[in-house]
């Protein structure tokens, strides 16, 4: 399998080097166009040596997937710059520019090839994403080789593209959402008199302890939480202090406006 990462930004650079990292491509399989310094550097700390170019049309010969992963006001223009060189039997696009549904991308191609709408957060840098992958007239190999891409970056999840919004709102937004419990979490912990830096290591351990006890028991969010809540108890107080101050409904209305 070859692949072209079209843009090698925070984004491209990740599944770029990620994949070469968990060795489902081959380094000299792989080319990247665009590619920025912080890439290049993270490439040469795992010896990797793909083709580096700034021109796309180069990028993507002989590749089997095409990743277009570059910031959404450039998609038009790089999908425009490379449609008379994509062979529709051989190769597809994988396009990881939010909020461009596959009509559009059929747009560009006379015949249009098979393709991809992939949506990682920015934890894939990590190897712990939650990635979506919606398709379109894609083969059963095809399909084969882009999970294989992702599984070692992350949760994947093959979604419908009417799906798209939704999921990004909870996992790609979700981020944000996330780290800005944590960060109130550590202010709370402020006032009650722990020192910050420690407040904050104490607020990521408790979160990571939480999901934890959800992946290794099987159980849901309320069901733990019963476990550690008793009649009249702080934990009790606190969560009805939090649902009186709208927690719960601010959660669900940040995502209801993330769409």
């Amino acid at each position: 399998m070859k692949i072209a990462v079209l843009g090698g930004g925070n984004m491209g650079g990740a599944i770029a080097a990620g994949a070469i990292a968990a060795a489902v491509v081959k380094d000299t399989d792989v080319s990247i166009s665009h590619a920025r310094e912080a890439l290049t550097k993270r490439l040469e700390n795992i010896n990797a040596h793909p083709l580096i170019t700034k021109d796309n049309t180069e990028a993507v010969k002989g590749a089997d997937i095409i990743f277009v992963a570059v910031k959404p006001w450039l998609a038009e223009g790089v999908l425009r710059e490379i449609a008379p060189l994509i062979d529709p039997t051989s190769q597809c696009i994988a396009s990881v520019v939010a909020g461009v549904p596959f009509s559009t991308l059929a747009s560009y191609f006379e015949t249009p090839p098979a393709m991809y709408r992939v949506i990682p957060n920015t934890a894939v840098s990590l190897s712990q994403s939650a990635t979506f992958i919606s398709k379109k007239n894609t083969s059963a190999l095809q399909d084969q080789m882009i999970e294989s891409i992702f599984i070692p970056l992350g949760e994947t999840f093959m979604v419908k593209e009417e799906q798209m919004t939704a999921v990004t709102a909870l996992a790609s937004c979700g981020i944000a959402y996330i780290l800005k419990y944590i960060d109130a979490a550590t202010a709370g912990g402020v006032e009650l008199g722990v020192e910050r830096s420690e407040a904050q290591k104490i607020v990521m351990q408790t979160v990571r302890g939480a999901l934890a006890l959800l992946d290794t028991n099987g159980t849901t969010p309320q069901q733990e939480i019963d476990k550690v809540t008793t009649p009249g108890g702080i934990t009790l107080k606190g969560l009805e202090e939090m649902q009186r101050s709208g927690f719960a409904a601010a959660v669900i209305n940040g995502l209801l406006a993330s769409k």
